[in-house]
């Protein structure tokens, strides 16, 4: 999404639009990721085989981990390769809601009633990082 707007917008590609792209990549597969955990049992049901089914929650919450770390790094590197202008280090103010977010999911992966208030975080963190980068692209 990010990649092609840039393109329609410039007409060519850069490394700015393909870092700044990560940012969402990761964060919406953590969110698309997350979302699966609800539905397991039933997904198993039916034969459906996606990756908590197939690894685990408890695995799978690490790789939510590392999808969550991967966005925040993304910024960074942008910045110190100076493809990004230093005030996207904005996006990375969500860090305070990320942290316990991925602790919570990794503790609550198997109780998805107590999941939940995490999967909400989840959702302000995929709103949030993306424009506060936006942001900081634009005042950049």
């Amino acid at each position: 999404m990010v990649m092609g707007t840039h393109f329609v917008l410039t007409g060519e590609y850069s490394w700015t639009g393909f870092i700044t792209s990560l940012v969402p990549f990761f964060l919406v597969s953590d969110l698309l990721l997350l979302n699966q955990f609800p539905d397991v049992e039933a997904d198993q049901g039916v034969g459906r085989r996606h990756l908590p089914i197939v690894v685990g929650k408890q695995t799978s919450s690490i790789l939510y981990g590392a999808f969550l770390l991967s966005a925040y790094l993304s910024i960074v590197f942008g910045v110190c390769l100076k493809y990004l202008p230093k005030f996207t280090l904005l996006g990375l103010a969500t860090i305070v809601i990320a942290m316990p977010t991925f602790v919570g999911v990794f503790r609550y992966a198997e109780d998805i009633k107590r999941l939940m208030p995490y999967m909400g975080l989840n959702v302000i963190i995929n709103i949030a990082t993306p424009l506060l980068v936006a942001t900081g692209l634009f005042l950049g």
